[in-house]
Protein backbone atom coordinates (compact mmCIF):
# COMPACT_ATOMS: atom_id res chain seq x y z
CA UNK A 1 0.00 0.00 0.00
CA UNK A 2 2.38 2.68 -1.26
CA UNK A 3 2.98 4.94 -4.24
CA UNK A 4 6.39 5.86 -5.63
CA UNK A 5 7.21 8.46 -8.28
CA UNK A 6 10.41 9.95 -9.69
CA UNK A 7 11.72 12.59 -12.03
CA UNK A 8 15.32 13.31 -13.07
CA UNK A 9 16.92 16.72 -12.64
CA UNK A 10 19.87 18.26 -14.50
CA UNK A 11 22.25 17.42 -11.63
CA UNK A 12 20.34 14.72 -9.74
CA UNK A 13 16.78 13.56 -9.20
CA UNK A 14 13.58 13.82 -7.13
CA UNK A 15 11.69 10.93 -5.51
CA UNK A 16 8.25 11.05 -3.84
CA UNK A 17 6.90 8.22 -1.72
CA UNK A 18 3.53 7.81 0.02
CA UNK A 19 3.76 5.22 2.76
CA UNK A 20 0.38 3.52 3.27
CA UNK A 21 -0.01 1.37 6.38
CA UNK A 22 -2.57 -0.03 8.76
CA UNK A 23 -3.53 2.52 11.40
CA UNK A 24 -2.69 -0.02 14.11
CA UNK A 25 1.02 0.12 13.23
CA UNK A 26 3.36 2.34 15.19
CA UNK A 27 4.00 5.65 13.41
CA UNK A 28 7.27 6.09 11.58
CA UNK A 29 9.97 8.34 13.02
CA UNK A 30 11.37 11.34 11.11
CA UNK A 31 14.60 10.97 9.15
CA UNK A 32 17.84 10.41 11.00
CA UNK A 33 21.45 10.74 9.90
CA UNK A 34 23.51 7.62 10.52
CA UNK A 35 26.87 6.27 9.39
CA UNK A 36 27.49 2.75 8.09
CA UNK A 37 30.79 1.54 6.61
CA UNK A 38 31.92 5.16 6.41
CA UNK A 39 28.86 6.22 4.40
CA UNK A 40 26.41 8.83 5.72
CA UNK A 41 22.79 7.80 5.28
CA UNK A 42 19.49 9.65 5.64
CA UNK A 43 16.33 7.64 6.28
CA UNK A 44 13.08 7.70 8.29
CA UNK A 45 12.65 4.83 10.74
CA UNK A 46 9.90 2.21 10.96
CA UNK A 47 8.21 2.40 14.36
CA UNK A 48 7.66 -1.34 14.69
CA UNK A 49 10.89 -2.98 13.54
CA UNK A 50 13.49 -0.22 13.24
CA UNK A 51 14.11 -0.58 9.51
CA UNK A 52 13.10 1.87 6.80
CA UNK A 53 11.09 2.11 3.60
CA UNK A 54 13.17 4.81 1.89
CA UNK A 55 16.57 6.46 2.17
CA UNK A 56 19.51 8.10 0.44
CA UNK A 57 23.24 8.23 1.13
CA UNK A 58 26.00 10.77 0.63
CA UNK A 59 27.01 9.12 -2.65
CA UNK A 60 23.60 10.05 -4.09
CA UNK A 61 22.30 6.48 -4.07
CA UNK A 62 18.66 6.27 -3.01
CA UNK A 63 16.30 3.34 -2.61
CA UNK A 64 12.64 2.73 -1.75
CA UNK A 65 10.75 -0.41 -0.76
CA UNK A 66 7.21 -1.48 -1.68
CA UNK A 67 5.45 -4.69 -0.63
CA UNK A 68 4.28 -7.08 -3.34
CA UNK A 69 0.89 -8.10 -1.98
CA UNK A 70 -0.01 -9.91 -5.18
CA UNK A 71 2.84 -12.39 -4.57
CA UNK A 72 2.45 -12.72 -0.81
CA UNK A 73 1.71 -16.27 0.35
CA UNK A 74 -1.43 -17.07 2.26
CA UNK A 75 0.76 -18.12 5.17
CA UNK A 76 3.69 -15.84 5.91
CA UNK A 77 7.17 -17.36 6.19
CA UNK A 78 8.03 -18.65 9.61
CA UNK A 79 9.68 -15.83 11.50
CA UNK A 80 10.04 -13.50 8.48
CA UNK A 81 12.63 -10.74 8.73
CA UNK A 82 11.33 -7.23 8.25
CA UNK A 83 11.87 -6.07 4.69
CA UNK A 84 12.65 -2.61 6.04
CA UNK A 85 15.72 -4.01 7.80
CA UNK A 86 16.96 -5.37 4.49
CA UNK A 87 16.68 -1.95 2.87
CA UNK A 88 18.38 -0.25 5.82
CA UNK A 89 21.29 -2.69 5.58
CA UNK A 90 22.04 -2.03 1.90
CA UNK A 91 21.78 1.78 1.95
CA UNK A 92 25.51 2.12 2.53
CA UNK A 93 26.25 0.97 -1.04
CA UNK A 94 28.43 3.55 -2.81
CA UNK A 95 26.81 3.10 -6.24
CA UNK A 96 23.56 1.79 -7.70
CA UNK A 97 25.29 -1.27 -9.25
CA UNK A 98 26.88 -2.05 -5.88
CA UNK A 99 23.48 -1.94 -4.16
CA UNK A 100 21.98 -4.20 -6.82
CA UNK A 101 24.83 -6.69 -6.41
CA UNK A 102 24.30 -6.71 -2.65
CA UNK A 103 20.68 -7.73 -3.11
CA UNK A 104 21.72 -10.73 -5.22
CA UNK A 105 23.92 -12.04 -2.40
CA UNK A 106 21.24 -11.95 0.32
CA UNK A 107 19.32 -15.07 1.30
CA UNK A 108 15.86 -13.76 0.48
CA UNK A 109 13.97 -16.84 1.60
CA UNK A 110 13.19 -15.24 4.97
CA UNK A 111 11.66 -12.13 3.38
CA UNK A 112 8.15 -11.69 2.07
CA UNK A 113 7.84 -10.43 -1.55
CA UNK A 114 8.95 -6.89 -2.29
CA UNK A 115 10.04 -4.39 -4.92
CA UNK A 116 13.08 -2.21 -4.30
CA UNK A 117 13.63 0.79 -6.57
CA UNK A 118 17.19 2.12 -6.77
CA UNK A 119 18.05 5.69 -7.80
CA UNK A 120 21.26 7.48 -8.76
CA UNK A 121 22.04 10.69 -10.69
CA UNK A 122 22.12 10.29 -14.45
CA UNK A 123 20.67 6.78 -14.39
CA UNK A 124 17.25 5.26 -15.05
CA UNK A 125 15.50 3.72 -12.06
CA UNK A 126 16.57 0.14 -11.37
CA UNK A 127 13.80 -2.14 -10.09
CA UNK A 128 14.42 -5.35 -8.15
CA UNK A 129 11.42 -7.64 -7.71
CA UNK A 130 11.41 -10.52 -5.23
CA UNK A 131 8.32 -12.70 -5.75
CA UNK A 132 9.12 -15.12 -2.95
CA UNK A 133 10.46 -17.56 -5.53
CA UNK A 134 12.48 -15.51 -8.02
CA UNK A 135 14.55 -12.32 -8.11
CA UNK A 136 14.37 -10.21 -11.27
CA UNK A 137 15.75 -6.84 -12.32
CA UNK A 138 14.42 -4.26 -14.78
CA UNK A 139 14.83 -0.59 -15.66
CA UNK A 140 12.28 2.23 -15.52
CA UNK A 141 12.99 5.29 -17.68
CA UNK A 142 9.88 7.47 -17.85
CA UNK A 143 9.41 10.18 -15.18
CA UNK A 144 6.24 10.04 -13.11
CA UNK A 145 4.78 6.95 -11.49
CA UNK A 146 7.34 4.20 -10.87
CA UNK A 147 5.34 1.68 -8.85
CA UNK A 148 2.28 1.48 -6.62
CA UNK A 149 0.97 -1.27 -4.37
CA UNK A 150 -2.33 -2.09 -2.72
CA UNK A 151 -3.50 -4.68 -0.25
CA UNK A 152 -7.08 -4.18 -1.44
CA UNK A 153 -6.97 -4.67 -5.24
CA UNK A 154 -3.57 -4.38 -6.92
CA UNK A 155 -4.81 -4.17 -10.51
CA UNK A 156 -7.44 -1.54 -9.76
CA UNK A 157 -4.95 0.56 -7.76
CA UNK A 158 -2.45 0.39 -10.61
CA UNK A 159 -5.07 1.38 -13.17
CA UNK A 160 -6.52 4.33 -11.26
CA UNK A 161 -3.23 5.74 -9.98
CA UNK A 162 -1.54 5.34 -13.36
CA UNK A 163 -4.34 7.43 -14.89
CA UNK A 164 -3.68 10.19 -12.35
CA UNK A 165 0.03 10.35 -13.17
CA UNK A 166 -0.64 10.02 -16.90
CA UNK A 167 -2.65 13.23 -16.70
CA UNK A 168 0.51 14.98 -15.42
CA UNK A 169 2.36 13.91 -18.55
CA UNK A 170 -0.36 15.43 -20.70
CA UNK A 171 -0.02 18.72 -18.78
CA UNK A 172 3.76 18.65 -18.67
CA UNK A 173 4.47 21.11 -21.45
CA UNK A 174 7.02 20.90 -24.21
CA UNK A 175 8.79 17.91 -25.73
CA UNK A 176 11.24 15.90 -23.67
CA UNK A 177 14.87 15.39 -24.49
CA UNK A 178 16.91 12.40 -23.48
CA UNK A 179 20.35 12.30 -21.92
CA UNK A 180 23.15 10.04 -23.10
CA UNK A 181 21.80 7.34 -20.76
CA UNK A 182 18.28 7.65 -22.15
CA UNK A 183 16.84 9.41 -19.12
CA UNK A 184 14.08 11.86 -20.09
CA UNK A 185 14.57 15.42 -18.90
CA UNK A 186 11.65 17.73 -18.28
CA UNK A 187 7.98 17.14 -18.83
CA UNK A 188 6.94 16.74 -15.17
CA UNK A 189 7.86 19.21 -12.45
CA UNK A 190 8.56 18.11 -8.85
CA UNK A 191 5.75 20.41 -7.67
CA UNK A 192 3.32 18.46 -9.85
CA UNK A 193 4.40 15.15 -8.38
CA UNK A 194 4.14 16.55 -4.86
CA UNK A 195 0.59 17.74 -5.53
CA UNK A 196 -0.29 14.36 -7.01
CA UNK A 197 0.89 12.56 -3.86
CA UNK A 198 -1.44 14.76 -1.79
CA UNK A 199 -4.41 14.24 -4.11
CA UNK A 200 -7.64 12.24 -3.97
CA UNK A 201 -8.33 11.83 -7.69
CA UNK A 202 -10.72 10.53 -8.84
CA UNK A 203 -12.14 10.43 -5.29
CA UNK A 204 -10.96 10.07 -1.71
CA UNK A 205 -10.77 6.38 -0.88
CA UNK A 206 -8.82 3.13 -1.15
CA UNK A 207 -7.44 3.84 -4.64
CA UNK A 208 -6.58 7.54 -4.42
CA UNK A 209 -2.86 8.30 -4.30
CA UNK A 210 -3.35 9.80 -0.84
CA UNK A 211 -5.12 6.66 0.34
CA UNK A 212 -7.88 6.36 2.95
CA UNK A 213 -9.53 3.16 4.16
CA UNK A 214 -11.19 2.34 7.43
CA UNK A 215 -8.27 0.20 8.62
CA UNK A 216 -5.40 1.84 6.70
CA UNK A 217 -4.30 5.17 5.25
CA UNK A 218 -1.36 7.10 3.88
CA UNK A 219 0.82 7.68 6.94
CA UNK A 220 3.53 9.92 5.49
CA UNK A 221 4.98 11.53 2.38
CA UNK A 222 8.75 11.41 1.95
CA UNK A 223 10.64 13.41 -0.68
CA UNK A 224 14.25 12.83 -1.70
CA UNK A 225 16.08 15.55 -3.60
CA UNK A 226 19.61 14.81 -4.78
CA UNK A 227 21.79 17.53 -6.29
CA UNK A 228 25.49 17.65 -7.10
CA UNK A 229 26.30 19.02 -3.63
CA UNK A 230 23.53 17.87 -1.29
CA UNK A 231 21.12 15.05 -0.49
CA UNK A 232 17.88 16.16 1.17
CA UNK A 233 14.89 14.36 2.67
CA UNK A 234 11.68 16.23 3.37
CA UNK A 235 9.34 14.20 5.55
CA UNK A 236 5.68 14.99 6.08
CA UNK A 237 4.27 12.91 8.97
CA UNK A 238 0.62 12.00 8.66
CA UNK A 239 -1.70 12.03 5.64
CA UNK A 240 -0.23 14.61 3.23
CA UNK A 241 -3.69 15.91 2.33
CA UNK A 242 -3.99 17.44 5.82
CA UNK A 243 -0.45 17.60 7.23
CA UNK A 244 1.41 20.87 6.70
CA UNK A 245 4.36 20.00 8.94
CA UNK A 246 7.56 19.21 7.01
CA UNK A 247 10.74 17.90 8.66
CA UNK A 248 13.86 18.51 6.57
CA UNK A 249 17.20 16.73 6.94
CA UNK A 250 20.20 17.30 4.66
CA UNK A 251 23.69 15.91 4.21
CA UNK A 252 26.50 16.95 1.92
CA UNK A 253 27.65 14.87 -0.99
CA UNK A 254 30.52 12.51 -0.26
CA UNK A 255 33.77 14.44 -0.31
CA UNK A 256 32.04 17.76 0.38
CA UNK A 257 32.04 19.81 3.55
CA UNK A 258 29.29 18.76 6.01
CA UNK A 259 25.92 20.49 5.57
CA UNK A 260 24.05 21.60 8.66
Amino acid sequence: MCTLSWTPAPDGYWVFFNRDERITRAPGAPPIVRVSAGVRILNPVDGDFGGTWIGVNDHGVGAALLNRYEDAPGDTPRGPISRGLLLANVLDARSAPALLRRLTTVNLGAYQPFTIAVFAPGRPVALVDWTGAALTQSMHVEPGLVRTSSGRDQREAERIRADVFRALEADGGGPRTRSRLGVPRGGIEPSQLRACHCSHHPERGPFSVCMHREEAATQSLTEIHVTRKTRTIRYRPGPPCVTDRVITRRIAAAGSLPTR
